[in-house]
């Protein structure tokens, strides 16, 4: 299991729901994990998020899952959301070890979701020049500093909408090494990834794919496009009136995971 762009994994172990979720399907050990350059894992630069990389680490970690004591290698899934959703996305499709795989508002299209900094792109190739002479890394914040900032959309930010800064606002205290910035290659990355590609080779593994149905932050539109291109075995939940990141609290939470619990058990158990 594996967090988003920005995100811990302290932010998604403290929740109290998924607590009580996990014993509803017998994981009694997922292997919760910040990916590299994040959070209390290794590796620079930190703050970074290399997909290419995070897409290798799902099968480290597998590798190093199975080495636990009752833990049944026949019996592990890949789970990811938003960013890491992309990153299952690819893993499934390479990886045939897994029983099940499992992506929620995943981030599908670096086509599309550049368009929300296309401005900035000229800068992130120049930025990368000066990396290679010898210059600084730079920093692009996360979320805006103020609700007011974010109610106006239009801040050089990753996530600029108020969604988001609600959302992410509420990080720091479920503790972790979270900061609000990531570097300004991870904009590049970004550019690059393309989950949407692979669709089609996660089958014959079974996938369930998570789509908030009022996505500003990864366009609805796109994860549907993208979830025609996978093949069978397959199964779509719509969350109806959604935001990306109400997939994660309350209602909607709760009718989310019922459904990953009951994909789980008919697919793993």
């Amino acid at each position: 299991m594996s967090h988003g762009v920005h995100l811990l994994e302290s932010a998604i172990g403290s929740s109290p729901s998924l607590r009580l979720t996990l014993p509803r399907v017998r994981l009694h050990r997922p292997s919760l994990y910040d990916k590299r350059n994040w959070g209390d894992s290794d590796g620079t630069p930190r703050q970074e998020s290399n997909p290419t990389l995070q897409q290798l680490d799902y099968h480290d970690a597998f590798n190093y899952a199975i080495t636990l004591p009752g833990v049944d290698p026949d019996r592990m899934v890949y789970w990811g959301t938003n960013f890491s959703g992309g990153n299952v996305i690819y893993a499934a499709a390479i990886d045939k070890r897994i029983k099940a795989a499992i992506a929620q508002a995943p981030s599908v299209s670096g086509e599309t979701r550049s368009l929300a900094f296309k401005d900035r792109i000229p800068g992130v190739f120049d930025h990368r020049a000066r990396i290679a002479a010898g210059g600084q890394r730079g920093r692009v914040p996360c979320i805006t500093d103020t609700a007011e900032e974010a109610q106006i959309g239009t801040a050089p930010v990753l996530f600029p909408d108020l969604h988001a800064y609600e959302s992410y606002s509420q990080i720091p205290g479920c503790g972790g090494k979270w900061e609000n910035h990531v570097t300004e290659q991870t904009q590049l990355h970004m550019l690059r990834f393309e989950p949407q590609a692979y669709m089609h080779r996660i089958a014959p593994t079974p996938f369930l794919m998570v789509i908030p149905g009022d996505d500003v932050t990864v366009k609805t539109s796109s994860q549907v496009e993208a979830f025609e291109k996978a093949r069978e075995p397959k199964q779509m939940l719509f969350l109806e009136g959604a935001g990306h990141f109400d997939i994660y609290q309350g209602e909607w939470f709760e009718r989310n995971i019922r459904v990953q619990v009951e994909f789980l058990k008919k697919h793993v158990q």
